[in-house]
């Protein structure tokens, strides 16, 4: 549904040209032009987003998926998506409903007539039996207003909240999601402004920032970086592993997931076992606790283990449980050790 969006201002009255304040993009738009997320237009010197209510996925997930290894470990999650996204990342999975083509947003009816109320977001997601909603699939920050309203509603059910972004945010907009998401599993693609404009058309230094902002925050967060080969090095993943240590914690999760060619990207190969082999080592090396590996077949490598005693904490094969041996909200059963994350 076309609505009025939250956080722009005008530039040039006479000329009806605004900018876009979402996103460090920071969209100078003529009137009638869209935005990069193809979702946000200027329409006679108002900023309008055809995202609110505009749902194109809904769907009942394991919190695993997200990836989230330590955010209430085995529950479901009611997750959401509109269309859009702030990236233009060559090999995006979901590139169908993320990459919405120029002008389209105004032509289809989709966007134009489609409302899904976030009362009836909420409420599915009770009805289903999920103890948390999450924002995927495409850029929650593009479809900000709705996720916003839908988190706001779902606290005052009991309900948890999560993100799953690219971390590609500007701060006003971020400090006001920082009020009602509970956990973020935040994606850092790359150690390289290069590499992030190459393949994403985005940049690093901004990810960093919302990343530590949300940290400084008190919020749970977790980190992605998908192992890229030719836009992803060792140096980089050192970086990586290196910075979540030294400016986060060594008990923030680093997840490193195996890349498969798709979309723009099917000319790059899928991740070697060794470019993965390498990140967990490195990741240990670094002194990261909780360090994870995905898309890949079943390893202990998706099993969490205690840093102190190392003993078995929880044994995962792909997003199931398959033990869960905590104790008390989240204690090692043999050494008493409280592990890092919201267990209960």
């Amino acid at each position: 549904m076309k609505t009025v969006a939250k956080h722009w201002h005008v530039i040039d009255e006479e000329q009806k040209r605004v900018q876009c304040d979402l996103c460090p993009h920071e969209c100078k738009l003529k009137d009638g032009q869209f935005g990069i997320c193809g979702v946000r237009k200027n329409e006679e010197g108002k900023l309008v987003t055809f995202t609110y209510g505009t749902l194109v996925s809904a769907a009942v997930d394991p919190i695993e998926k997200k990836p989230l290894y330590h955010f209430l470990p085995g529950h479901l999650t009611f997750t959401i998506a509109t269309p859009g996204c702030n990236f233009k990342c060559l090999g995006c999975q979901n590139w169908e409903i993320s990459q919405v083509p120029p002008k389209l947003a105004d032509r289809v009816p989709l966007f134009i007539e489609t409302s899904v109320p976030p009362e009836v977001v909420v409420q599915k997601a009770i009805e289903t039996g999920c103890k948390s909603i999450s924002f995927s699939y495409t850029e929650p920050t593009i479809y900000f207003e709705y996720m916003y309203d839908i988190a706001r509603i779902a606290k005052e059910h009991g309900l948890k909240t999560v993100m799953v972004s690219n971390a590609f945010i500007n701060e006003e907009p971020l400090e006001q999601l920082l009020e009602v998401i509970d956990a973020f599993a935040y994606d850092l693609k790359f150690f390289s402004d290069e590499s992030y404009r190459k393949y994403a058309k985005g940049r690093l230094e901004p990810v960093l920032r919302t990343i530590k902002k949300t940290f400084e925050a008190g919020k749970w967060i977790e980190i992605t970086t998908l192992l890229v080969p030719q836009y992803l090095d060792e140096k980089q993943i050192r970086d990586i592993a290196y910075w979540i240590k030294d400016e986060l914690a060594p008990w923030v999760p680093w997840h490193v997931s195996r890349f498969f060619p798709y979309y723009k990207a099917q000319d790059l190969p899928p991740t070697p076992m060794e470019m993965i082999e390498y990140a967990v080592s490195v990741g240990k090396e670094a002194g990261l606790y909780y360090v994870y590996a995905g898309n890949i077949p079943h390893t202990d490598w998706e099993n969490t283990y205690c840093p102190q005693c190392g003993e078995l904490l929880i044994e995962r094969f792909g997003y199931t449980l398959k033990r869960y041996n905590l104790v008390d909200c989240g204690k090692c059963p043999r050494c008493g050790r409280q592990t890092e994350g919201v267990f209960c």
